[in-house]
């Protein structure tokens, strides 16, 4: 783990706008030293080969998508173990300064994921923060909060905000996936806003979400009978059959033969605070207006001229045959997917 500084340097615009790029795109070319260090010692991020970059990990994706810097800031701040002493220390004793039992109830049941650090503070002598802190300043600077009511009247509006800490194993962003020959043990985030990729062929198809996205339409075009995908709107199909919801169909089937999952990015402009964020049909316009793909007798296939692309040289050629190896695999599963629904019907 990267050495943390107790009270850490931080360029927090600097921050926030690493967050925007790595949440999007997945990876960030070069932060500086102490943004690189925060990220990667809260395993919300690794270093790329090279060493002066980034890649997201599952865990920086997990913080859950938000339309705000602040809120994103605010997230990965949250973690860092010293600055999410001092927060928890003032919620702690602004919520035993509440007026009665019904506000009291009330500010607990919005912060229940924190209950299992809260809890044992509450038992435990009082931690008081220094005077002078530097987290004061960020208390300042991030959360508007002078004093530690107006912080716990922002923390109640906003719980996620300080976020919860996870323990899953880290997995970094699945660039290298066409290496992979068996899904990876744990799956690897896929962020899907990421359009440069889709400005070259060979990116795309390299790509973790366009990859798949690629490996997908190729398996609906039909000039071989494996090729049995239908993708219609928002339903899919296999062998004529529905199997469902696109997005949420794909989202497994992607899981269970890639190991990849279509994360939404940290910070989207298009996310609507408690609505689903819609993917496919937004990535699938991309894939057209790059002239990857196109919708032909009722189902998106891969246009003939992002094919004649990837048969430009060797490796287009051998990038496009693992694209298809995992198009076949997918295929497959689909039709496995089918078979099991027509073996519950009819048992």
């Amino acid at each position: 783990m990267a050495k943390q500084s107790a009270t850490p340097q931080l360029d927090l615009h600097e921050l926030g706008q690493t967050l925007r790029v790595i949440g999007r795109s997945g990876n960030c070319a070069s932060p500086s030293a102490a943004i690189r260090d925060l990220l990667t010692g809260l395993h919300l991020a690794q270093p790329c080969a090279e060493g002066t970059g980034l890649v997201a990990t599952n865990r920086l994706l997990a913080l859950g998508p938000t339309r705000e810097t602040d809120h994103a800031v605010r997230r990965v701040l949250s973690l860092h173990p010293a600055y999410r002493q001092h927060l928890l220390t003032l919620v702690l004793g602004s919520i035993r300064q509440l007026a009665d039992d019904r506000a009291l109830a009330a500010t607990l049941e919005q912060l229940d994921h924190l209950s299992p650090e809260l809890l044992p503070m509450a038992k435990g002598t009082a931690v008081v923060d220094a005077a002078g802190s530097a987290f004061i300043e960020w208390d300042r600077a991030v959360w508007q909060a002078p004093d530690a009511v107006t912080l716990l009247s922002k923390v109640v509006e906003q719980p996620t905000d300080i976020a919860e800490r996870s323990h899953t194993p880290v997995v970094a962003v699945g660039f290298d996936w066409l290496d992979w020959e068996t899904p990876p043990e744990h799956p690897a985030p896929a962020p899907f806003a990421d359009r440069e990729p889709l400005k070259n062929a060979l990116a795309t198809t390299r790509h973790p979400f366009w990859g798949a996205l690629v490996a997908t339409l190729d398996a609906c075009t039909g000039d071989y009978p494996w090729q049995s995908l239908m993708l219609r709107g928002p339903t899919i199909r296999s062998r004529h059959r529905n199997l469902g919801n696109a997005e949420s169909q794909l989202a497994e089937l992607w899981r269970a033969e890639f190991g990849l999952y279509p994360a939404p990015p940290l910070v989207e402009e298009r996310m609507i605070p408690g609505r689903t964020l819609a993917w496919l049909q937004p990535a699938l316009d991309e894939m057209a207006r790059a002239g990857a793909a196109i919708l032909n007798e009722g189902t998106w296939r891969l246009n003939d001229r992002f094919r004649t692309q990837l048969m430009f040289d060797d490796e287009h050629m051998l990038a496009f045959e693992a694209v298809r190896k995992r198009s076949f695999r997918l295929a497959q599963a689909a039709e496995r997917t089918v078979e099991q629904f027509q073996k519950a019907v009819t048992s």
